[in-house]
């Protein structure tokens, strides 16, 4: 870790804790040349990760892309600290991301995952995300979609 006042590179961590669900690691860092303290954030990453689209093509894993696709389904709602919230639903769907232990995963994957995580405490976010994930564009395509989640009949 290059310290960011005098560029040396050795550094010693002087504290170290996990931070948001235990998906980050917080370190505090002290530079062996300068003195100087700063903080890092230690973080998952998950660009090995290939995305196949629903077209077929695949793409590499994009944290920014997860975050602001679960962010435009909360616009409109009075989800209180929307930011925080879609930060740690993003956080959620990465761990479960990586539990599944696959080098290559679906877009619809991935939704399904965001939409179990929606259910449970965004409900007004969950519809709006099911509707543009399946591209629904009636009743009963509705209907049919929420019965997966609900395992309730219509």
């Amino acid at each position: 870790m290059e310290c960011p006042y005098c560029r040396n590179t050795l550094t010693e961590v002087t504290n170290s804790r996990p931070t948001k669900g235990d998906t980050q690691i917080w370190r505090r860092r002290k530079c062996a040349h300068c003195g100087e303290i700063f903080t890092t954030q230690e973080v998952v990453d998950l660009s090995h990760l290939v995305v196949i689209k629903k077209s077929g093509k695949p793409e590499v894993f994009s944290s920014i892309k997860l975050y602001s696709g679960i962010y435009g389904a909360t616009i409109g709602s009075k989800t209180p600290n929307r930011e925080i919230v879609v930060e740690k639903i993003t956080r959620e769907v990465e761990r479960e991301i990586m539990y599944l232990k696959k080098k290559r995963v679906t877009s619809a994957e991935i939704a399904d995952i965001v939409l179990r995580k929606l259910q449970k405490t965004q409900t007004a976010t969950f519809m709006r995300f099911l509707a543009y994930t399946k591209d629904i564009s009636n009743e009963s395509q509705m209907k049919r979609e929420l019965k997966k989640y609900t395992g309730e009949d219509e």
